[in-house]
């Protein structure tokens, strides 16, 4: 079984975001002692990356995409990433900062 999200951190105040075209940045403490950072974000924001960038493509940190950047949307795509496949997404979306 993976572990259980114990605490969602906002790096950024959710109220300063644009809840259908922004990214925010979050560390996860889970059960288990461990800390990962997650990038959360719209689809929305990736275009307007790319806009802003000049580019036709876009890549970086894989974010975790929500449909509405709020509190509800961010916890529910973070507990489906732990439950899934026993948590195997971790280490894909997340970034570990401090270990068991």
């Amino acid at each position: 079984m993976g572990a259980e999200l114990l605490e969602i951190e906002y790096v950024s105040p959710l109220d300063d975001v644009d809840p259908e075209n922004d990214n925010v940045d979050v560390h996860v403490r889970l059960d288990d002692g461990r800390v990962y950072s997650f990038l959360i974000a719209t689809p929305n924001n990736i275009y307007s990356c790319m806009k802003n960038d000049g580019n036709e493509y876009f890549f970086g940190t894989p974010p975790v995409f929500v449909r509405v950047l709020d509190q509800k949307h961010v916890e529910e795509a973070l507990r489906a990433l732990l439950s899934e496949y026993d948590g195997r997404w971790l280490d894909t979306y997340g970034t570990l900062q401090r270990g068991t």
